[in-house]
């Protein structure tokens, strides 16, 4: 039977992946490695990145008999079929880099210490919201669920289970924007979704402000931003929608969107449909479905590229996934949402790299007592503050 080169070169990972993993070769497989590998640079190159992977595979002959499938599957479901060319990284994600490995893929004993970290809960809809007139309205999960509703002498508010409606309102013809803004602001630890007057529906992750009028002008929607925010925002081709934040401003008629202002160093725009231009500067960058944008705070340099947009806007799917990033921006994320302090007892920690999704509502324990025992980690919690040992 004639092979062709797909079939040929999952048989190749198959081998690389039992390879790494400390099994023993055949004869026949040994020559078929080398065989592959003296066909071109690039074979030489992808073997030799693959064998100088960050961590020493010693570390994770425990793992040897891993369900390789099972474990992919879990800690790497990104929502999309994976493409064929993925099917050797499911090897890699049970052998090399497993973070999040769920169920029954390596068992714990973990409820003792889940019981003990019992304080430690993931983060919820809590948010503040201060009207035009100076009235302060409180939000939680238990008030929403209750189904209240709080009017005000400027509009009338209804609750929904995860956040609050305006009501609509319709400018008049040449209606000049109101100068008086609502301030909404998430919990450090909260998130919150808002309706707008005009339809548009505006997700804030945590510790974020969303300053909007109390009506939209009849030439424009403009709301101001500081933190994160998924938009989707409602048609309308007569007045355009604008973001702005402390460096740039977004500007669409209909779309769906995340900004994304937390990090000193840059700001993010993702596109998930429709299109929007970003204005830097008096300069707008059209962007297309699927492109991010990074504005560099430090030389002020714009980017534009395309990429899986799945892991910017997991939040708003109540997913955290974490594509080849560093353990310590990884736990930055972590702290703000389980309200928790990180502390590393080796800053060079914070370089270890990993790849991996989770349930943004899940309990923290599990996932700490995972990366401990992946990479021979020790890690402890101590009231609300997780240190991270060597």
């Amino acid at each position: 039977m004639k092979i062709n080169k797909n079939m040929q070169k999952e048989h190749i990972e198959d081998i690389i992946a039992r390879e790494i993993l400390g099994e023993q070769l055949s004869s026949e497989e040994l020559n078929a490695l080398s065989e592959w590998l003296n066909q071109s640079s690039e074979h030489r190159e992808y073997y030799a990145a693959i064998k100088t992977a960050l961590f020493s595979t010693k570390r994770y002959q425990t793992y040897k008999n891993i369900d390789a499938d099972k474990a992919y599957r879990q800690f790497l479901k990104i929502q999309e079929k994976p493409a064929r060319k993925n099917q050797f990284w499911k090897y890699i994600a049970a052998c090399l880099i497993p973070i999040f490995i769920i169920g029954g893929t390596i068992m714990f004993q973990m409820q003792k210490e889940e019981n003990q970290h019992m304080a430690i809960v993931p983060g919820s809809t809590q948010a503040t919201l201060q009207l035009a007139d100076g009235q302060i309205i409180s939000y939680d999960e238990q008030k929403l669920a209750e189904a209240s509703t709080q009017p005000s002498s400027q509009s009338t508010i209804t609750t929904t289970a995860k956040g609050i409606c305006i009501e609509p309102y319709a400018p008049a013809a040449n209606e000049s924007k109101t100068k008086q803004h609502n301030v909404l602001k998430t919990a450090p630890n909260g998130e919150f979704i808002i309706t707008l007057e005009d339809g548009t529906v505006v997700h804030l992750n945590y510790n974020t402000v969303l300053h909007f009028p109390e009506h939209f002008a009849s030439t424009e929607r403009i709301v101001y931003l500081e933190g994160e925010a998924f938009f989707e925002v409602a048609e309308d081709t007569k007045r355009p929608f604008k973001v702005i934040t402390r460096d740039m401003t977004i500007k669409e008629y209909g779309t769906s969107f995340n900004v994304n202002t937390y990090s000193d160093k840059q700001t993010e725009v993702v596109l998930v449909e429709g299109s929007i231009g970003v204005i830097n500067n008096e300069k707008e960058y059209p962007m297309k479905p699927n492109e991010r944008l990074c504005l560099n705070r430090t030389n002020k340099q714009i980017s534009i590229e395309e990429t899986d947009i799945t892991p910017y806007i997991a939040w708003h799917q109540g997913r955290f996934i974490f594509n080849n990033e560093s353990l310590g921006d990884i736990m930055e994320t972590l702290s703000h949402w389980y309200d928790v302090k990180i502390v590393f007892d080796n800053p060079e920690l914070k370089n270890l790299h990993f790849t991996g999704n989770m349930d943004r509502y899940g309990n923290l324990a599990p996932i700490l007592k995972s990366i401990s025992m992946i990479v021979g980690l020790r890690i402890e919690i101590k009231n609300k503050t997780i240190y991270i040992y060597q």
